[in-house]
This record gives structure tokens, C-alpha cells and sequence, in this order.
């Protein structure tokens, strides 16, 4: 589950004026050197200490997301499959993922949406790194 969710993303939720639907979501991967800020970081040109494993971009769209309801926790829910990226090697450690939807503008107009620590640095040398999101989704507002 996020640990933060960026206030503007908030804003822009209970605006209309984003839908997780409409915008393709994005995931980039940071480094213990990057320190969220909900109130200030609005962008994805915010993000500092991007790590870029070798054989991908920056950052990678998530497949398949989907936006549901869970009726049982009185809940809404987004979610997507987990990330697998096979046969990388990460620069220095990953800390974390912080997802942003794509506008179609560029980084300085891509909202950025929520901070996921991984609780822990993650290390990958021509290996396989994976995203294992919250068996509850990744972002569930209550």
C-alpha cells in the first residue's frame, strides 16, 4: 500500500480533474536519496535520485491497472499487476517506486500520484527485480 499519497494528486482527485483511468500510470524507481515531499512535489520533474536499471527506461508503465471497489472495507482501489523486470542491474540501491501519470506533456506536467517504500534498499545485479504490491491494492481510498 503507499506509504504517501502527493496532496496534489488529492486535490486533483476530488477536482475531476484526474482519472485513474484516463491517464496511463507510470512507475519510476528511486533511490534512498530521494525524500517525498507531499506537499511540494507535484510532478514528475520533482523526483530526484531517479535509478534506471540497465535494459529499461527510467520509468515503465504499469500493465494492466484497473480501478474497482471493495464493498467489504467500504473502499475505492487501484491496483495492477505486479512489476517484473528480468535480467537487470541496478546502479546503486532502490528505495522506492513513486508512481505519476503520464499527460502526454512531458515530466514537468506528469502528476505525480503516490511514494511506495519498499521498506528496505533493494539490490539486483543481472538479475530479476520485483514489484510485489499490496495484496490490497496499490492506493485504496477510504
Amino acid at each position: 500500500m503507499a506509504n504517501l499519497v502527493y496532496n496534489s494528486f488529492k486535490k486533483a482527485v476530488m477536482l475531476g480533474t484526474f482519472n485513474l483511468e484516463s491517464y496511463p500510470v507510470y512507475c519510476a524507481l528511486v533511490s534512498n536519496s530521494y525524500t517525498p515531499d507531499g506537499d511540494t512535489h507535484v510532478y514528475h520533474s520533482s523526483l530526484t535520485n531517479v535509478v534506471t536499471p540497465s535494459n529499461y527506461t527510467a520509468s515503465f508503465a504499469l500493465s494492466a491497472p484497473v480501478v474497482s471497489t471493495n464493498n467489504t472495507t467500504n473502499e475505492g482501489v487501484f491496483d495492477a499487476p505486479d512489476a517484473l523486470m528480468a535480467n537487470v542491474t541496478f546502479s546503486t540501491t532502490v528505495r522506492a517506486a513513486v508512481l505519476f501519470g503520464s499527460s502526454g506533456g512531458g515530466s514537468a506536467l506528469d502528476p505525480l500520484i503516490a511514494y511506495v517504500d519498499f521498506g528496505s534498499d533493494q539490490s539486483v545485479t543481472a538479475g530479476t527485480f520485483q514489484i510485489q504490491w499490496a495484496s490490497g491494492g496499490i492506493l485504496a481510498l477510504t
